[in-house]
């Protein structure tokens, strides 16, 4: 290799520019101060005015999960076909990443294990020797569960003839100008996201970036997608900074890790103005829940918040071989645009089981309960584990009446206990049973009757309140409609009362307080609402509502308005979800407004307060087109 002269660039001299003069020789050391002083202006550019992270409309260096103690280090794009051109390649084609101001780039999806820096590799010691960097580090299945990062580790060096013969001018067999090689490989370690000075395995010189998060469960080899959390910053621009706070209140691109997608809001403001102008509150596009499968999938208000901030759904459908089976998908909250997990069935076999309820538990664990026909008559069963564990969980008994229907469970959560409403089929009657979630066991032994009132039709709600032990309940006896407050300590009831006459259906209980509530429900003639104090009870008509009008359910918000959502026949099978707003101070309701709008079914809205969020909105539609119910879900801003 020719001899080259020392590096004598340096920013702080502030040169910016190396400038000919007659009859003074060009020297290697100019030309070098020329480039560098070049380079550096455009990284600072990069680095200030650009920042981290993975520009807009490019997906580069993502983490994909699937594989055995090996991930997949994504281009986010397809490989280059024939006939394109290598400056087209990494133009148009190539994944990329600004750190600390260099442009890296991949071309093409690489297996962790498939670097040729990895340990498993022939001669990854060989060349880790001649790069003067260490080996990249294979990964076992751990014992206890934990938690790696994997980052990029990002370093420069000299390339000659020596190594690469086509730098040999062929005319003059002597070697031409070197070329200094962008070099990256993606590492794991423990700890910190990226090594810092004063860790083993920092290595001067080199830029460290952070990609991804890998929570390694226990005993398990495969790292799936759910076991990983992106880190790289996304959707680099150049818009000016004070716009993001103009719009959004975020002070600085790097708060509350907007770049990373904290922050943002789900809809553009565009979207948001354009639905207020049109009478309506700003909604996201629907995200599909259940999945497009065979047969109906039927939501019944078995829709929570678990105890990790994500939103379970839980309904039944006859996906396979036309038996109804209970499913459940699951959508983290804090990436909403991940989508809902996979269905995943919670039963199996040659039984039916449908209409399920859940209830989330504070140690993460969900209770899901539901009918199942045991012995040629139908009894109620529950299952307890956290969700990918339910299809392996044993069932226990909630309501086993000998020769008898145990039908319709509902199940409310309160204190340290978990109320399980169950309808016996012989009496027409309501029952109740109480289990000890932290004790794992039945309070009561049996089934103990709820009311005494004889209900022909099974149509049940209730809510629990936030303190206290009491559930608000209500139901529909075929003749009115009933409520009544449960106190779980003690089993006893109260406020016990008779709110609608008539044929009313689909209850709503909305628990406000331990002595107030409300009850909205179909009188079959419009919508009413019966609110208590805690004696008795007031049912007023809701304005504006009629017999298209149906299945009412609702929320409050912090400040007191409440949301009331309900579904509206427009003709046949055009059924559209409106909402009405319930003002804390005048009572007033305002206009019906749309939330979904096209010519299709769509019913059974269930919503469920998010905090910070708004309101998420899951329902059922046959949009798809064949004939039979999928299940949807939009988050709906109540505040932006």
């Amino acid at each position: 290799m020719a001899t080259m002269t020392t590096s004598t660039f340096n920013p702080l001299l502030r040169y910016v520019n190396v400038r000919l003069q007659q009859g003074v020789p060009i020297v290697d050391a100019d030309w070098n101060e020329l480039d560098d002083i070049r380079k550096f202006e455009l990284r600072a550019f990069l680095k200030w005015y650009v920042g981290d992270g993975i520009p807009a409309g490019n997906d580069g260096f993502r983490i994909a999960g699937g594989l055995d103690n090996d991930f997949t280090v994504t281009a986010g794009a397809p490989p280059a076909g024939p006939g394109v051109t290598p400056a087209d390649a990494v133009l148009r084609i190539a994944g990329r990443l600004i750190v600390d101001g260099l442009d890296v780039i991949i071309l093409e999806d690489l297996n962790y294990t498939a670097q040729p820096l990895h340990a498993a590799q022939p001669g990854a010691a060989a060349l880790a020797a001649k790069l003067g960097v260490p080996v990249v580090a294979a990964l076992t299945t751990p014992g206890p569960p934990q938690t790696l990062v994997a980052y990029l580790d990002i370093w420069e060096r000299l390339v000659t003839g020596d190594e690469a013969p086509a730098l040999v001018h062929p005319g003059l067999g002597v070697e031409s100008c070197a070329r200094m090689r962008r070099e990256w490989v993606v590492r794991v370690r423990a700890g910190t996201l990226v090594p810092v000075p004063g860790d083993t395995d920092y290595l001067a010189g080199h830029l460290y970036y952070p990609l991804a998060t890998v929570n390694r469960r226990a005993g398990v080899a495969t790292i799936a997608d759910t076991d990983l959390v992106d880190r790289r910053g996304r959707g680099l621009l150049l818009p000016p900074a004070h716009l993001i706070a103009d719009t959004v209140g975020i002070t600085g691109l790097t708060d509350a890790g907007y770049r990373q997608g904290q922050g943002r809001p789900a809809v553009s403001l565009r979207d948001a103005i354009n639905a207020l102008l049109a009478g309506r509150l700003p909604s996201t596009a629907d995200l599909a829940v259940s999945g497009a499968g065979a047969g109906n999938d039927v939501l019944r208000r078995a829709v929570v918040l678990d105890a990790s901030g994500g939103l379970v759904v839980v309904w039944h459908s006859p996906r396979i071989n036309n038996i109804n089976q209970v499913y459940a998908s699951r959508l983290d909250l804090s990436r909403p645009a991940a989508g809902f997990s996979t269905a995943l069935a919670v039963t199996s076999g040659a039984t039916a089981n449908v209409d399920p309820t859940v209830v989330p538990l504070p140690t993460g664990d969900l209770i899901v309960a539901y009918p199942t026909v045991v012995a040629g008559t139908t009894d109620v069963v529950l299952k307890r584990a956290p969700l990918s564990g339910l299809p392996a969980a044993a069932t226990a008994q909630v309501a086993a009446t000998p020769a008898v229907a145990d039908q319709s469970p509902f199940a409310v959560l309160t204190t340290d206990r978990v109320v399980f409403f169950t309808h016996l089929g012989s009496t027409n009657l309501w029952q109740y049973r109480r289990y000890d979630h932290a004790g794992t066991a039945f309070i009561d032994p049996g089934l103990v009757q709820l009311s005494g009132v004889v209900a022909t039709v099974r149509d049940l709600h209730a809510a629990a309140t936030v303190t206290g032990s009491f559930v608000w309940v209500a139901f529909a006896d075929g003749t009115g409609l009933q409520a009544l407050r449960f106190n779980a300590a003690d089993g006893t009831t109260a406020s016990a009362a008779s709110i609608g006459a008539g044929a009313p259906t689909d209850p709503f209980v909305l628990a406000i307080s331990s002595t107030n509530a409300m009850v909205f429900f179909d009188s079959g003639t419009d919508l009413r609402v019966a609110s208590t104090g805690g004696v008795s009870w007031t049912t007023t008509i809701i304005p504006n509502t009629d017999a298209n009008d149906g299945q009412p359910a609702a929320v409050q918000d912090t400040d007191g308005t409440i949301y009331l959502f309900y579904t509206r026949v427009l003709s046949g099978t055009d059924n559209e979800i409106v909402l009405r707003r319930g003002s804390p101070i005048s009572g007033e309701w305002s206009s019906p407004q749309s939330v979904i709008r096209h010519p299709f079914n769509d019913q059974r809205a269930h919503p469920v307060p998010i905090p910070g969020q708004g309101i998420w909105l899951v329902y059922m539609s046959n949009r798809a087109g064949t004939g039979t119910f999928d299940i949807f879900a939009r988050q709906i801003l109540t505040a932006i």
